[in-house]
């Protein structure tokens, strides 16, 4: 504890007070670093108050090499974080109205040090496993920091991809079609599919997965019935739909057609820019659709009430040879 901080406490014991400091989210390859507080339990950033006459960002740099080891060669400014949602009692009652200013470092130099007189352990987590027991005061600059690290994510640049047949890949995608669409279970046309038994294709950038796409071919009808690409505008939704068109056409199939919601915007604009012809809309199809499969919510993108089917189709016969785009 900070010496003026103990002085305040002779005089007001366990009331609340104002207590300033800053923490530091530290960066690298997809991890977070986090600490494991002695006298909660819980995970954190490394962090604590300022002192007199000390800038905030002194307090950072100060706090990540006393706690870490590590010197911050550059923080940028996540934000900073105040109110009810920070107040904090420590486990000696000691009562605290937290303001945080929160930074993140991704390019620092040292040796990773455990400071033990506050902390048990010092650990790098994957920003998808991050555990759940992270200290209360930490948790709103904790959301900020995921938040711009997963924006970050899906708007890296894609320098290269491979295509490559789903199977060895199945586990990932259907796990993503479960967060994306609630389940392996995809309603079109009145119709319930079982995307785990669709063929398909994936987008591979440096062994991970950017990109897929399942389809499902009846009658010489191939209908497209999941595509996703995870990172926007880099050619790989288009590289997908063509080799589902390529494999379709090897195959002797007279079409390649698809369906999505109305609030699906991006997906309608991305369709007709590719070559798909508007062939209907199925008004208030998503009735019928709930009937098979009722998680599907009322509301989807830019809170767009989710309630007609648009029927995209390419022709594989009329198009001849310029089937690819």
């Amino acid at each position: 504890m900070i010496e003026y901080i103990k002085n305040i406490r002779k005089l007001v014991g366990h009331e609340r007070i104002l207590y300033v400091g800053a923490c530091v989210f530290v960066h690298q390859d997809g991890k977070l670093l986090l600490q494991k507080r002695l006298d909660n339990g819980c995970w954190c950033s490394a962090g604590g108050g300022t002192e007199l006459g000390e800038t905030i960002e002194e307090t950072a740099r100060r706090e990540l090499l006393e706690e870490t080891g590590l010197s911050a060669n550059t923080l940028e400014l996540l934000g900073i974080f105040s109110g009810k949602e920070l107040f904090y009692t420590y486990p000696n009652g000691d009562m605290v109205g937290n303001v945080s200013v929160a930074y993140l470092c991704e390019d620092f130099s040292g040796d990773l040090i455990r400071q033990t007189d506050e902390t048990s352990d010092l650990r790098w987590f994957p920003i998808d496993e991050i555990p759940e027991n992270i200290s209360s005061p930490d948790k709103p600059a904790f959301a900020r920091c995921l938040e711009v690290l997963n924006e970050r994510a899906t708007h890296r640049q894609i320098s290269d991809f491979v295509i490559e047949p789903v199977d060895a890949h199945r586990n990932y995608v259907n796990q993503q079609i479960k967060e994306s669409w609630g389940g392996p279970l995809i309603a079109s046309k009145g119709v319930l599919h079982d995307t785990r038994t669709h063929n398909g294709f994936v987008a591979v950038s440096k062994n991970d997965v950017v990109g897929y796409i399942l389809y499902n071919t009846v009658d010489g009808d191939c209908e497209i019935t999941v595509l996703e690409s995870l990172f926007e505008r880099q050619g790989i939704g288009s590289a997908l739909v063509n080799t589902v068109i390529h494999v379709a056409k090897e195959t002797g199939c007279n079409r390649i057609w698809l369906v999505t919601t109305n609030d699906n915007t991006h997906a309608i604009r991305f369709y007709q820019r590719f070559g798909f012809s508007l062939l209907a809309v199925h008004i208030n199809a998503m009735e019928e659709a709930r009937k098979l499969k009722p998680q599907i919510p009322l509301t989807g993108e830019d809170n767009l009430p989710i309630a007609h089917e648009f029927e995209f189709e390419i022709s594989l016969v009329s198009c001849g040879e310029k089937c690819e785009w």
